[in-house]
């Protein structure tokens, strides 16, 4: 029996969630336009308080955070201590999407001592929606048989 025409093009067109925590207008502009391309369905948190409350009744495939979401410094950003601080059951299934004014876009060593699964610089947020469209892709991929394992085994 052949399968139908739609069965993964429904899968691949389906609207997704996204979390958005950036302050700058002009950056959150961007991001936006490229989420919104992308197909996401795209929520915004304009404090930390409010992402944490996005996050305790949602589940986001997508969070693009700026390193300095709510004025505070990289290294204090309450919203990133708490993903990084998420148990790796739920994290992983998060595509964390970490900009800033200091990172080389697509560095790979710099995303993964941030534990997220890009880094990119604010300047090339004018090309967030081809950064994404491939770094996504290159995770689901990466991840696909893991996660058909877990369904396998009942743990999804």
């Amino acid at each position: 029996m052949a399968p139908h025409a739609g069965d993964t093009e429904e899968y691949e067109d389906e609207l997704r969630n996204a979390l958005v925590c950036v302050d700058n207008a002009d950056f959150r502009n961007q991001v936006n336009s490229a989420l919104a391309e992308l197909k996401y369905s795209i929520e915004f948190a304009s404090t930390a308080d409010e992402a944490f409350e996005k996050l305790r009744f949602n589940q986001y495939g997508l969070i693009v955070l700026d390193e300095r979401f709510g004025g505070s410094a990289p290294e204090s950003n309450a919203v990133y201590s708490h993903l990084v601080a998420m148990p790796m059951t739920t994290r992983r299934h998060i595509f964390l999407a970490l900009t800033g004014k200091d990172f080389k876009t697509g560095d790979n060593m710099a995303a993964f001592a941030k534990s997220a699964n890009i880094v990119v610089n604010e300047k090339d947020l004018t090309n967030l929606k081809a950064i994404l469209k491939k770094s996504v892709a290159d995770n689901d991929q990466f991840y696909k048989v893991f996660r058909e394992s877990l369904v396998k085994m009942g743990k999804k």
